[in-house]
């Protein structure tokens, strides 16, 4: 009995990795251009489209749009091309209605304007 109940604790036990954000420091890219994207809780049908950032980390060659305030602490201005630092949380619970990863800015790298 007793070897059972050691057994059963050991494997019963989760990783605390598991139920902590993950945080680190990434470059991101922020396109001079706009993109569009859709509120999926507010707009299931797809029939307003949002107007925001385009964005892509390090590493990635795919852009994707995010809400002009995604980036906490950075104002971004149409027809700027931006490389910037920023402190990137994974959370490890999010809120259902809400974002899994979210970005602080650390600094401004570089901003060149576009013609």
């Amino acid at each position: 009995m007793l070897m059972m109940l050691a057994a059963f604790s050991l494997t019963s036990c989760s990783s605390d990795d598991d139920n902590e954000d993950k945080v680190e420091q990434v470059t991101v890219y922020v396109s001079a251009e706009t993109g569009t994207y859709y509120d999926m809780w507010l707009d299931p049908e797809r029939e307003n489209p949002i107007v925001g950032m385009q964005i892509r980390e390090e590493g990635s060659s795919v852009w994707r749009t995010v809400g002009l305030y995604t980036i906490k602490d950075f104002i971004y201005k149409k027809g700027n091309e931006y490389e910037l630092l920023v402190k990137k949380t994974m959370l490890a619970n999010p809120p259902q209605d809400d974002v899994k990863v979210k970005y602080e800015l650390i600094s401004i790298v570089s901003q060149i304007k576009v013609e």
